[in-house]
């Protein structure tokens, strides 16, 4: 793959950025780093969260049809569509310059198998009659997840277009406890009002313990599955299922402390107070 100068972007939605450093090609937006690809195997990545997504094939080996909203460089898409060559992909993606980009510059292949949408996840989500086995959700309005995709009304209508022992999954950039967790805590309460299951794996907390900011996988299903099966999938690379590198070590990450929600609140869709009748 041709080595490429610094390219700046200016769509509707970021100032996009790709660079290369070190025979590994960057997308940022804005001051983020959303995607990485090594220029000389466009399937690896530097930024490891994304293989912890995978975790979803360790809840439904069988899976055939993912649902990814948020596609960056198109990381995520382009392994599960060459690792699993029984899996149809959706994308949906808000910014078309980002999709583009993924197609010119980081290899996202077009093929009867990825179909990739143009607009709002949610909206996409609410209007489709699809029914999906795995959903991921990686977006990002600066470093959180917008808010439309993290509320109750919309963990239902995930939940709604799942299969019943289907899995889903959330990147989040926070922390478990600490001063800088209220965020993930509340998701994770309101994934638990959703799901029978919710799992935390803090990216390489295994490695470092230290109450950091960084990306947690968030996992949820109604899957009868315990975490102790769950790790073994893992460990087991779902039977060989999952080529990811260091994929057999992500079970060592699953967060089996007590998660405190008590005091921070449900995340709920913003609807106007009812108007009071005035007196004739």
């Amino acid at each position: 793959m041709n080595r490429i100068p610094m390219t700046e972007f200016d769509s509707a939605y970021h100032q996009l950025h790709v660079t290369e450093d070190g025979g590994v090609r960057l997308l940022r937006f804005e001051r983020n780093h959303q995607s990485s690809m090594h220029i000389d195997d466009p399937f690896e990545t530097d930024i490891l969260y994304v293989g912890y997504l995978h975790i979803t094939m360790a809840v439904k080996p069988s899976a055939t049809r993912t649902l990814s909203i948020g596609l960056g460089g198109g990381s995520l898409v382009k392994r599960m569509w060459r690792d699993y060559p029984f899996m149809h992909i959706d994308a949906v993606e808000l910014d078309p310059a980002v999709v583009e980009i993924a197609h010119a510059l980081f290899a996202l292949p077009y093929d009867p198998r990825i179909t990739v949408i143009v607009g709002d996840g949610r909206e996409v989500l609410a209007a489709s009659t699809e029914i999906y086995d795995i959903i991921t959700i990686d977006a990002f309005a600066d470093d959180r997840v917008p808010r439309p995709l993290t509320t109750e009304e919309f963990m239902r209508s995930c939940r709604d277009h799942m299969a019943p022992d289907g899995a889903i999954a959330y990147n989040v950039f926070g922390s478990v406890y600490g001063p800088h967790s209220r965020h993930f805590r509340s998701l994770h309460r309101t994934a638990s009002n959703v799901w029978r299951n919710v799992w935390t794996f803090p990216v390489d907390i295994a490695t470092d313990a230290r109450d950091l900011t960084r990306n947690i996988v968030m996992l949820a299903s109604d899957a009868e599955l315990s975490s102790d099966e769950l790790q073994d999938r893992i460990a087991d690379r779902v039977g060989g299922l999952v080529t990811v590198p260091g994929f057999e070590r992500f079970a060592e990450d699953l967060y089996l402390g007590k998660i405190r929600t008590g005091d921070v609140p449900l995340l709920l869709d913003e609807h106007p107070a009812p108007r009071k009748r005035g007196r004739r």
